[in-house]
């Protein structure tokens, strides 16, 4: 169902389960969003802050648990895989730098200079490095984590925002610097090297033969699709039901 046949060849669909969790999240916690910045929807403003803090934290840690089973496995076979995640972060990087011209355009303070392609592009730079640290991780992702109190009152130049040191009143809809996430994201690799060590799975779980369960895991294994697509189809609804959207030009 849905491709489920994939999970024959040792793919983890607990793992596609988590991320397509966070990926139906966050298609939730950006539309509330979108109302936010171009109706003024401002209604359970907390609920909806700790709801994305909620939705960034499991999209993250998937995405470290995930580099953690996909680095084990890969240096198996290639003891210097460097070119492959060089590549990964290409792509990544790359496609946010697009998002990042695209949101230029936009009236407003749109512009995404720094979000959640960019970070997880060099996240998978800097998880390489990582690597070698195994479950000792944890304790440098608590740097990560309250090193976010460091630089949470210095202010200078956009060229900065990866490491979270913002321009004055710095606003971005899109914004995952450095500090704190990368704590989040070894998180994900701590648990993969509990769970998943040398890249297999400790225990034996069987596949949920529910609707339910199969659809989140077809979300993700298709979150980078997802998530391309959903702010324009997002936005074009409001437009449909809403008609005029302020700041949006079509």
């Amino acid at each position: 169902m849905l491709g489920a046949e994939v999970y024959l060849k040792g793919r983890y669909w607990e793992v596609d389960l988590l991320r397509g969790i966070g990926i139906t999240m966050m298609v939730v916690s950006n539309f509330v969003t979108d109302l936010w910045l171009f109706l003024g929807y401002a209604e359970h403003r907390t609920f909806w802050f700790s709801f994305a803090v909620a939705t960034a934290s499991i999209f993250v840690f998937t995405s470290g648990l995930s580099f953690w089973i996909s680095y084990s496995r890969t240096v198996k076979r290639n003891p210097q895989p460097y070119m492959k995640y060089f590549r990964r972060f290409l792509k990544l990087f790359g496609l946010g730098m697009l998002i990042t011209l695209v949101t230029s355009l936009l009236p407003g303070e749109m512009t995404i200079h720094f979000g959640i392609l960019h970070f997880l592009g060099v996240a998978t730079l800097l998880a390489v490095s990582f690597y070698r640290f195994g479950r000792k991780n944890v304790f440098l992702a608590f740097f990560f984590l309250f090193g976010r109190l460091l630089v949470n009152g210095l202010h200078d130049g956009l060229w900065l925002l990866p490491l979270g040191i913002t321009p004055e009143n710095y606003f971005a809809p899109d914004y995952f610097p450095i500090f704190p996430w990368f704590g989040v994201y070894l998180m994900g690799m701590v648990a993969g090297s509990v769970f998943y060590p040398e890249g297999t799975r400790k225990i034996d779980l069987s596949l949920p033969q529910s609707p339910v369960v199969h659809f989140i895991t077809f979300a993700g294994r298709h979150t980078l699709v997802i998530y391309l697509l959903h702010q324009p189809v997002l936005v074009g609804l409001l437009r449909l039901i809403h008609g005029p959207i302020p700041g949006i030009p079509i």
